[in-house]
């Protein structure tokens, strides 16, 4: 492309082979300018990595284990239906921050468990594209994100 030469080994003119691995970082900067806004990245829930973030919101007076065996039960449920799902059960880390921390990831959904949801028998869950909010019952929470995962 550059029309580099040089001498080869009998004296005469010859081009140089050439590569370029700007392609892949570049391709990389590019999925990152089309698939993201203000927040951070916006992955399709094919290509993410985490497709669902379950996150458990503690509070002072919350049961943390009955939370966390049942954010670990739905985690159980969302892998074995063959979902990408991650529990961010890090307490030393305000919920506000933890929503921010995967926004900017890119996972397509998250799951926020609170006590009040617990009581209720449902979960919110919260779509990274367009920050909608929805309440979905514990009972078939598999079909119902099954369905978030097909936008």
């Amino acid at each position: 492309m550059f029309k580099i030469n040089f001498l080869d080994e009998k004296k005469q003119p010859a081009l140089a082979w050439q590569t370029s691995w700007g392609l892949s970082t570049r391709s990389l900067g590019v999925v990152i300018m089309v698939h993201g806004d203000d927040q951070g990245l916006v992955l399709p829930p094919k290509v993410a990595m985490i497709q669902v973030i379950i996150v458990p919101l503690f509070f002072k007076d919350t049961n943390k284990e009955e939370l966390l065996g049942k954010a670990d039960e739905i985690l159980k449920g969302l892998q074995k239906a063959g979902i990408r799902a991650k529990i961010d059960d890090r307490e030393n880390y305000t919920p506000g921050w933890k929503f921010n921390h995967w926004e900017l990831k890119g996972v397509p959904l998250r799951l926020e468990l609170g006590p009040k949801e617990l009581k209720n028998g449902e979960v919110k869950a919260v779509q990274r594209y367009d920050n909608a909010k929805y309440q979905l019952k514990l009972e078939g929470l598999t079909e119902q994100v099954n369905d978030f995962k097909s936008l």
